[in-house]
């Protein structure tokens, strides 16, 4: 059962994706970044809340993942 949560990044998780987004062998990259959608989109942040803690992930459109917890 889920319960109402808010989910945030400290600067720290913030500065990982940014880093991992920009230097991951992405298989659609343009340019600096990875991109396939006009609009933006490329990076997907999961949160997914468990019993001993919020297992945090990045997830980009080529598939490839960064996991940022210490679960």
């Amino acid at each position: 059962m889920f319960t109402a949560r808010d989910f945030h990044l400290n600067e720290d998780e913030y500065e990982a994706i940014q880093k991992w987004a920009g230097n991951h062998n992405c298989k659609c990259r343009v340019g600096d970044r990875p991109s396939r959608s006009c609009c933006g989109g490329e990076i997907s942040v999961v949160f997914t809340p468990t019993s001993i803690g919020t297992a945090i992930s990045a997830v980009c459109v080529c598939g490839e993942k960064l996991e940022l917890d210490n679960l």
